[in-house]
């Protein structure tokens, strides 16, 4: 049953369905990019070029990986005043076709409208990627010939999807996490003392979007995440808050926006992939820590370890490939 709910299910429909794509121009500064995406409560966005042709897709650790370039390249760790200066200017004038795919974990491979969901998904699991865009060369009124995004199939919605159709799966998602083959793995941690800056380096070192903040024993305390560089485009001095600790940033985040930093949600590998599911879709979150008995992080499950296990159960071995 499951097989076919995703083979009949087209991406056209998978909610939120949208009636404007938001994009931003090639042109478009990475402080206005920035902008776009925390006013639209989003993680990425399509990049268009001079004839409004996707050329690709910025994120929020695209824009971190660009901060901690023109840091390391203008030689700011020793926080000198001049450097500053010289960062924010290079950083305002720094637009979003210099930054499409600077991660290396946005590259941009469409599906056709009309495509399934299964396709998507295996798409998304075979290339790692966290978004797919939907294309379409139809040119509605007004419009050019050639392709344009209809929609963009992003790893959230296609959990919140799942989460809604859990039933249709079967009995294996009711197994718990050790079961199914989930295991420890390292956790990209850092201690709550460091700096803000320390913790962005890390995601750009990574190429990931968030990591665990821990406390003097070790316990996770927080998640911080890409977007939460929102808190620099705030001040006069742009750059000033990387260089107070991980705590102290966080809190200034959450004093401006609790839902973006809320404590971080954990599991053990004793719990079932059922609840995981719920639980992820519900805080609409993009991975769980797991802890052991003293809530020190031994794992970490993603959205894309949650879509390869859908796909290893649900769909025959010939077809995965």
């Amino acid at each position: 049953m499951s097989l076919q709910l995703l083979s009949n299910f087209l991406v056209d429909n998978l909610p939120p369905r949208a009636k404007h794509i938001i994009s931003v121009k090639s042109t478009d500064s990475i402080p206005k990019v920035f902008k776009i995406l925390a006013e639209n409560g989003i993680l990425s966005v399509p990049v268009l070029n001079e004839s409004n042709r996707p050329i690709g897709l910025v994120d929020y650790v695209d824009i971190v990986c660009c901060v901690v370039q023109l840091i390391n390249h203008t030689d700011l760790l020793g926080h000198d005043f001049y450097s500053i200066l010289e960062t924010e200017y290079l950083f305002k004038h720094t637009y979003a076709s210099h930054i499409t795919d600077l991660s290396e974990r946005n590259p941009f491979i469409p599906v056709v409208q009309n495509a399934s969901l299964l396709e998507a998904i295996t798409i998304m699991t075979r290339h790692k990627l966290n978004r797919v865009p939907v294309i379409s060369n139809e040119a509605k009124p007004g419009q050019e010939i050639g392709a344009h995004i209809v929609n963009l199939v992003t790893q959230s919605a296609v959990l919140s999807f799942i989460s809604k159709n859990l039933d249709t799966l079967g009995s294996w998602v009711h197994k718990p996490l050790k079961e199914l083959g989930f295991k420890e793995k390292e956790v990209i941690s850092i201690d709550f003392n460091k700096r803000a800056l320390d913790a962005f380096q890390l995601m750009a070192h990574h190429r990931v979007n968030g990591i665990a903040v821990n406390d003097e024993k070790g316990h996770i305390i927080a998640n911080i995440s890409a977007r939460d560089l929102k808190e620099i485009l705030n001040k006069s001095r742009m750059f000033d808050d990387l260089y107070i600790s991980v705590g102290e940033f966080i809190s200034k985040v959450r004093q401006q926006d609790f839902k973006a930093v809320n404590p971080s949600i954990c599991c053990t590998l004793d719990e079932s992939l059922q609840h995981l599911i719920t639980k992820m879709a519900a805080a609409r979150i993009h991975r769980v820590y797991l802890v052991n008995n003293e809530r020190k992080p031994v794992g970490v499950v993603s959205i894309h370890d949650i879509l390869e296990k859908l796909l290893e159960h649900v769909v025959p071995n010939e077809m995965a490939r």
